[in-house]
């Protein structure tokens, strides 16, 4: 039996990304899509999403519509290739929307960090 294939190490590298892109709140994920349609277009981001370019033009502008879990990852990667300064302050700005919002209801977790 051979060692780990081509597949398995992309699959094993995209499982690594996965549980950071599912906690992006709706907000998070357009603006990494934004970040993107500065400089990429559409169809490109919808190929590397393996959407359609329609989903992505319904992300852009229907509102309820964002991307999923699986486009996330791929938002974010692109995103860290791309622009990795605004990536990181999308991802601070998220993080601290979340622990003020944990406050708000009595969970008091900034002090620990």
């Amino acid at each position: 039996m051979k060692g780990t294939g081509e597949g398995e190490q992309k699959q094993e590298e995209e499982g690594k990304w996965h549980p950071l892109a599912e906690k992006f709140s709706p907000r998070e994920r357009i603006q990494l899509l934004n970040v993107l349609t500065e400089n990429i277009y559409q169809k490109s981001i919808a190929e590397a999403c393996v959407v359609t370019p329609q989903a992505v033009s319904s992300w852009i502008c229907k509102k309820g519509f964002y991307p999923g879990n699986e486009a996330s990852v791929y938002l974010l990667k692109l995103d860290q290739r791309v622009k990795p300064e605004e990536t990181a302050r999308i991802v601070k700005n998220g993080i601290e929307r979340y622990i003020d919002e944990l406050e708000k209801i009595g969970i008091e977790i900034r002090e620990d960090l």
